[in-house]
């Protein structure tokens, strides 16, 4: 992967567990309901973003990591909107009418600084007996999240929620968030969430597949999870 390394340990707001920096003070939530009904797959929807725009999107994120495409409600016109995570930063486009009312596409990017990107592998293997997630234990923080994307999180490992959450707090909220998963019941066959903020960018990537004997508190994820700090920002 390059110039991506693993998350280092030299963060006061953070303890060693399994030889993996966690924080201590990032909310783990209740998940909520996955529904897998409906739309276009990312690939259907992909190739509708226009080769201008994905090109633009490439150069911007840079050595592709991840990325995701889903028809976007909010354009009147059945257009869909696109995400593209790389090594160098994460970019969005996002259908719009100009001032002549000719579709177009916006575009924002959160720009990563050079030699900040760092990961995390998660592969949460829990026994069949084993509860949901722990409770966090009082009122968490708030860092900006609506309630659909902690329902989201919340189905994620502890570990993984920890993770994506550690760079922000009350003071430094997310200001974009975002996923896409595709799937059946009983697997996730991929799975992209990002948080991005003023200074962070986190976003994870993977799998889940819930084995027999189990079910979704049980459910084993390999994910990787990113984090990077943000150098400029381009768009809203």
């Amino acid at each position: 992967m390059g110039s991506i390394v693993p998350y280092g340990s030299s963060s006061p707001e953070a303890r060693r567990d399994g030889g993996v920096a966690v924080p201590r003070a990032a909310p783990v939530h209740r998940p909520g309901e996955m529904g897998l009904g409906g739309g276009r797959l990312r690939e259907e929807c992909w190739p509708t973003i226009g080769e201008r725009t994905r090109q633009r999107l490439a150069e911007l994120s840079g050595a592709p990591i991840d990325w995701f495409a889903r028809e976007d409600e909010s354009s009147g016109d059945g257009r869909c909107y696109a995400v593209t995570l790389g090594e160098a930063g994460l970019s969005i486009a996002e259908p719009r009418v100009n001032t002549e009312h000719r579709p177009v596409y916006a575009i924002t990017a959160f720009q990563f600084a050079p030699g900040s990107l760092r990961h995390v592998q998660v592969d949460h293997r829990p026994p069949p007996s084993t509860g949901g997630a722990p409770s966090s234990g009082g009122a968490p923080p708030d860092i900006g999240l609506g309630p659909a994307a902690k329902g989201v999180l919340g189905n994620l490992p502890p570990q993984a929620q920890e993770l994506l959450q550690a760079p922000f707090a009350s003071a430094r909220k997310v200001l974009r968030e975002n996923w896409y998963y595709e799937g059946f019941d009983h697997r996730l066959d991929a799975l992209v969430l990002y948080l991005a903020g003023a200074k962070d960018v986190t976003f994870t990537t993977g799998t889940k597949i819930v084995p027999a004997g189990h079910n979704d508190a049980t459910a084993h994820w390999s994910l990787t999870c990113y984090r990077a700090s943000v150098a400029r920002r381009i768009g809203r």
